[in-house]
C-alpha cells in the first residue's frame, strides 16, 4: 500500500508539472505580447521584433500582419492584441472614440507617403496620377476597404473626378499593400499607389520605378502606435512601444524608408 501512495503522490506532481501550474521562475520566460501591425510595416517591424526579443530573453513578440481596415475589425471582434500599428491615425483615432485603445500610449512613429510606382522603364510613360487614366494603362489599386494605402489611393484621385476616369483601368484591388508590388513585378500591373517606403524592398529592387506625387496632390498619413485597453502585460506593452519609438527603433524605421514624426 504504501508502494502504492508513493507511486500516486509522484503522479499527481507530474500531472501538475504537465499542467503548468508549476512554471519555470525564470524573470521573463513565457511572456508574450500581441501586436497588429500594417502589412505595408513588415520589413520594419519584423526587425524591431527581432531586435526586441533579443534585448528580452524569454519574451516573444507575435505580430499578424494585415489591411488597416481588417486588422481594426480583429481588433474590435476578438478584443485580444496588446499592440495596434495601423497604416493611419484614422484607425488610432477610431479605435480612441471607441475606447479600445490607452488614450496616453497613443504616438506618431512616422510618415506614410503614398507613391505612383510603375513597371521598370517607365514603358507606359506616367508622369503623374491623371496618365494613370491613359488608354492601356493598366492600374492595381488597394481595396478602399482594406489596407489604409486603398482609401488614400481613392481620395487622392477623388480630385476633378479622375477617380472615375482611372476605374475602367483598374485590373484589381488586393486586400493588403504588399499585394500591389506583386502585381508590378509579375507584369499582372502597368502602375499603382503604393507607400513610398517599399521602394527599399528588395523585391522591387530593379524592378519598379517611383513616380513621385507633388504635395498639392497627395495625401501624406502617418503611421501611429497604441497600446490596447486588452493588454495582458501593460508594463512590456510600454517598454515595446518605447523601443519602437527609441533611437534605435526610429533608425530601424529610417532604414526601410520611413520619415519618423518629431514627437
Amino acid at each position: 500500500m504504501a508502494i502504492i501512495g508513493v507511486i500516486v503522490i509522484i503522479l499527481v506532481i507530474a500531472g501538475v508539472y504537465a499542467s503548468g501550474i508549476f512554471s519555470n521562475t525564470n524573470s521573463a520566460d513565457g511572456k508574450t505580447i500581441k501586436v497588429l501591425a500594417g502589412a505595408g510595416t513588415i520589413k520594419a517591424i519584423n526587425e524591431l521584433k527581432a531586435n526586441f526579443e533579443k534585448e528580452n530573453p524569454g519574451v516573444e513578440v507575435e505580430i499578424r500582419y494585415g489591411g488597416a481596415a481588417d486588422l481594426f475589425g480583429i481588433l474590435e471582434t476578438q478584443k485580444d492584441a496588446d499592440i495596434f500599428i495601423p497604416g493611419d491615425t484614422k484607425y488610432t483615432q477610431e479605435g480612441q472614440k471607441k475606447g479600445y485603445l490607452i488614450n496616453d500610449t497613443i504616438k506618431d512613429v512616422t510618415k506614410h507617403i503614398p507613391t505612383i510606382a510603375v513597371q521598370a522603364g517607365n514603358p507606359k510613360n506616367i508622369q503623374g496620377i491623371e496618365d494613370l487614366a491613359n488608354p492601356g494603362v493598366r492600374v492595381v489599386l488597394g481595396d478602399p476597404k482594406g489596407p489604409a494605402i486603398g482609401k488614400t489611393s481613392e481620395q487622392i484621385l477623388g480630385t476633378d473626378n479622375l477617380l472615375a476616369q482611372v476605374k475602367p483601368n483598374v485590373v484589381g484591388y488586393t486586400t493588403t499593400v504588399n499585394q500591389l508590388l506583386t502585381y508590378l513585378v509579375t507584369d499582372q500591373a502597368d502602375a499603382t499607389i503604393i507607400w513610398q517606403d517599399m521602394l527599399s524592398w528588395s523585391e522591387g529592387k530593379g524592378k519598379i520605378e517611383e513616380i513621385k506625387i507633388p504635395a498639392d496632390q497627395n495625401k501624406i498619413k502617418t503611421i501611429p502606435i497604441a497600446v490596447t485597453v486588452y493588454t495582458k502585460d501593460k508594463d512590456l506593452s510600454m517598454k515595446f512601444e518605447d523601443y519602437v519609438l527609441s533611437d534605435e527603433g526610429l533608425a530601424i524605421w529610417k532604414k526601410w524608408g520611413f520619415e519618423p514624426v518629431t514627437q
